[in-house]
């Protein structure tokens, strides 16, 4: 699912809502968490799961010098947790079938 996806459920489930609302408010949840994980925050969505930003050591080709990398990590809720068990990847029972 991509952002005009997004703003397009959103707009099938509150058709009252003008579209232009609705991207400017998606728009703007994405900015502020972007920000937010700039600054080195943890965001904690409920029932979703919570984001934050790890310092990971690069890998070093003989170097002596320790050199670091940012990346977002994402830790899903428990609630997304107990929904995915009930989703199958795509070619998941394919790759399963060939063992």
């Amino acid at each position: 699912m991509k952002k005009p996806d997004i703003v397009k459920y959103i707009k099938e489930k509150h058709p009252e809502m003008d579209l232009k609302s609705i991207k400017d408010v998606v728009d703007e949840i994405f900015e502020v968490m972007a920000e937010a994980l700039a600054k080195g925050e943890k965001i904690e969505i409920r029932k979703i799961g919570s984001f934050r930003v790890l310092k990971r050591k690069k890998p070093l080709k003989g170097r002596k010098r320790v050199s670091y990398s940012k990346t977002v990590h994402f830790k899903p809720g428990k609630v997304l947790k107990r929904a995915l068990k009930s989703v199958s990847l795509e070619g998941e029972k394919n790759a399963k079938s060939k063992k």
